[in-house]
């Protein structure tokens, strides 16, 4: 039925192509390369159908497991075209390379007795499931949840309608939660809507895992729009419902009230009833807890988040339109309100508190954010209140490790006649207020169509996607923020391919494996030793409109060279670009390509240039060829350098050096290598005499390499100095040092002696001749 109240966005020309497939840009790695999410033919997803294209999503994605402590994998929800019958919402995790499908059947809905498609979420097939969200509650956070929208049909129905369902791994089926609204006449299954009033229009819900009370227990919290009576009819209010379960055994007392069974008692579908939340300002007797600053006008598209110590604050973010009846702003505008303890009847134990960029007020009955216009604008997070602002998205997280959490809000707005990306941040002091990062200035190019972003942590560090109206088409951009004091954006990539606007209008939903949660301290210690590596979903083609999902990646690894290499050890390195999220390297080694050895894993933190990086080896047979490469992993691949090698050095046999003998004018040296079969002596023999200027030099010198076992007579001949000095003095005496190569390069003595050249009388005649010829030069 799509979101009927939307103002119509501008889209810049963009030349439409039909894409069989969708290709990852170059900082992106495709999960997996050329398929797509919506992929199951046997459960109702035919690939060759559309997904929908109707503004404001079509998916969402989110980063958990089933088993507590367990690494995270993407789970996705989306709103998929059917050949012969309603949009259907499906959801599909990613593990081990491919795609599944979760869920066959329901629990509790009026298509779980006989479905057309078995892994439908929908309440009812025979009617459009529209704008999905998910996040994981439970104990330890372990419970997929979703929500979403649909028509429903029946006495005091006939609206479309907010519904919840748990993801029960047990019996691998989704089962509806909250209380019974009646039946609408409608055979007999109880209706669990979570809408205020069922007869009026419910769209758009968002949910959070969360809780006030128990951070081990978050449990869904859930917001959306729902058109009022009053004060002025038909203008969609901004809601929010807490959960109260598991195991509640009725949901009597709980407000919106709920249609009693044949027992007397309202039934807690699925063990589930759902509270709302906030003071009553709208709809009859003013009962109904809207957000809205301003009432009179539509509140649409809301987002919700858990922050704050343990992650107990929720936060909802939303934006307002159209002409106002109360003398206040007709632009769009973006709140923030936060949830705050609060113990009147009826409210579910919370108020709700407007912060804006410099005012805020409680939404009760005074209302002072909608005290004045500028009382409005100050409440508000637009960059310019007085320019068009919407769609805003709002995440939990902190840069700064020693902070506790904080919502993160991104939105597009107006400027210079286009839209603009901004992303603002909570902060406390000196009084709590929203402060626009970047230094004030958005995220997307200057002077270009730029809607649709989304927000998400991976540990520490903001992540943010949007689409482009470029050049060449609409594309995905994606990048992360810097520095936690003055947070500076880093564009990652800006080459996504996607469906061009006019024919999906839909956000890139982006999640990590790390998002800020209680059970990972905030993303410091991400579950299952995750690197925390971020994904988005993204819809490109036309002829269908497929839905796809890419991950950060790394640059393929270099591998360097190698360093102090030994007979036993070596240096080796290599370098990577983390190309905008952390990556953990390594080594592969091995003494054939085969490798079989692995250094320990090194994290790189998120950066954007080549990073080096070293590890020591060690344990290498001697003398030995090693063949090694870098590796980088993500938590969805790995990436393999070119294959290096080096050499170790030969062990160190053991010497034994004899008496040398002099003759004439060579010495002989008898030397013995010994040690365990492939050592080596490498030797260095050295002769040294007095020379004419009574300082030692060298008068004969060789070098020998033996292995073990083997006995070699090393033969030294005087040079030229010492033939010389050996002429002139008759006797020569000279010493001898025997050197031999250690381990790193180090040198060893292991043999001095001393000893003495005579000169042979038959060659006196000889040297006087030359000795005269020399004289008779100088």
């Amino acid at each position: 039925m799509g979101m009927k109240q939307r103002r119509a966005r501008v889209v810049l020309a963009a030349t439409v192509v039909a894409l069989a497939t969708a290709g990852s840009a170059a900082a992106f790695q495709a999960l997996p390369p050329g398929v797509q999410v919506n992929d199951d033919p046997a459960a109702g997803i035919n690939p060759a159908q559309s997904v929908s294209g109707e503004d404001p999503t079509n998916a969402d994605v989110v980063g958990g497991s089933l088993v507590a402590g367990n690494h995270a994998v993407p789970w996705s929800i989306f709103r998929q075209q059917e050949a012969a019958g309603h949009d259907q919402i499906f959801s599909r995790s990613f593990a081990n390379g491919a795609w599944l499908t979760r869920g066959n059947g329901t629990v509790g809905g009026r298509s779980s007795a006989s479905p057309t498609f078995s892994g439908s979420l929908n309440f009812d097939q025979g009617q459009d499931g529209e704008a999905p969200s998910i996040d994981f509650a439970g104990a330890g956070r372990t419970v997929p949840w979703a929500t979403w929208y649909e028509n429903t049909t029946g006495t005091g129905f006939g609206s479309n309608n907010i519904f919840a369902s748990r993801f029960d791994a047990t019996q691998n089926k989704w089962v509806f939660a909250g209380q019974g609204r009646g039946t609408g006449g409608v055979g007999t299954v109880p209706v669990p809507s979570l809408n205020i009033h069922t007869d009026q229009d419910a769209e758009n819900p968002s949910v959070a895992g969360g809780s006030a009370v128990d951070p081990t227990k978050p449990g869904p919290w859930v917001t959306w729009q729902e058109t009022t009576t009053a004060p002025v009819a038909g203008k969609d209010q901004i809601f929010v419902s807490k959960p109260l379960g598991p195991g509640i055994a009725n949901c009597n007392g709980v407000t919106p009230a709920g249609v009693p069974d044949a027992s007397g008692n309202v039934p807690a579908v699925g063990g589930f009833c759902f509270q709302q939340v906030g003071l009553g300002r709208v709809g009859p007797g003013g009962a109904d807890p809207s957000l809205n600053v301003d009432v009179t006008r539509n509140g649409i598209e809301p987002d919700i988040a858990f922050t704050g110590a343990n992650d107990s604050v929720p936060w909802v973010v939303w934006y307002e339109k159209d002409a106002s009846a109360a003398g206040l702003a007709n632009n769009e505008m973006v709140f923030a309100a936060k949830g705050e303890a609060d113990g009147t009847p009826g409210a579910g134990g919370f108020h709700w508190h407007v912060i804006g960029n410099t005012g805020n007020g409680i939404l009760n009955a005074a209302n002072a954010c909608a005290g004045s216009l500028s009382a409005e604008q100050a409440c508000s997070l637009n960059s310019d209140p007085t320019k068009d602002a919407e769609d805003p998205q709002v995440a939990a997280g902190t840069m700064n490790p020693a902070n506790p959490t904080a919502p993160w809000v991104t939105w597009d707005e107006t400027v210079g006649g286009v839209h603009q990306v901004f992303v603002s941040r909570f902060v406390a002091t000196p009084t709590p207020h929203f402060q626009i990062v970047n230094g004030g200035a958005p995220v997307s190019t200057a002077g270009v169509e730029s809607t649709r972003p989304d927000i998400t942590f991976s540990g520490n560090t903001p992540y943010v996607t949007w689409r482009e109206e470029t050049s060449t088409g609409t594309k995905a951009f994606a990048g992360h923020f810097v520095n936690a004091a003055s947070p500076t954006f880093v564009l990652d990539e800006s080459d996504v391919p996607l469906t061009p606007t006019a024919q999906a209008d839909v956000r890139e939903p982006i999640s990590s494996a790390c998002t800020a949660n209680p059970f990972n301290v905030d993303g410091q210690a991400c579950q299952g030793g995750a690197l925390g590596t971020p994904f988005f979903l993204f819809t490109n083609g036309t002829s269908p409109r497929g839905l796809f999902a890419d991950a950060y990646q790394s640059t393929v690894p270099v591998t360097g060279a190698a360093s102090q290499i030994t007979t036993s050890s070596a240096t080796i390195s290599g370098s990577v670009n983390p190309q905008g999220a952390a990556v953990k390297v390594s080594f592969e080694f091995g003494t054939t390509t085969a490798y079989g050895q692995s250094t320990p894993a090194q994290t790189l933190g998120v950066g954007n240039a080549p990073v080096a990086f070293t590890a020591a080896l060690t344990g290498l047979p001697a003398g030995t060829v090693i063949h090694y490469r870098a590796v980088a992993t993500s938590d969805f691949g790995t990436l393999t350098g070119a294959d290096q090698t080096l050499t170790t050095a030969s062990d160190i046999g053991t010497v034994t050096v004899g008496r040398a003998t002099a003759s004439g004018t060579t010495v002989s040296v008898p030397v013995t290598c010994s040690g365990a079969s492939g050592a080596r002596c490498q030797l260095t023999l050295v002769l040294t005499a007095r020379g004419q200027h009574h300082n030692q030099v060298v008068v004969g010198t060789t070098s020998v390499t033996l292995a073990a076992g083997q006995s070699q007579t090393v033969q030294i001949q005087l040079n030229q100095i010492g033939r010389h000095l050996l002429a002139l003095r008759h006797h020569l005496q000279v010493d001898l040092r025997v050197t031999e190569m250690l381990d790193g390069g180090q040198i060893a003595t292991v043999s001095s002696q001393h000893f003495g050249f005579k000169w042979h009388e038959h060659k006196r005649h000889h040297h006087k001749s030359h000795s005269h010829k020399q004289h008779g030069r100088h």
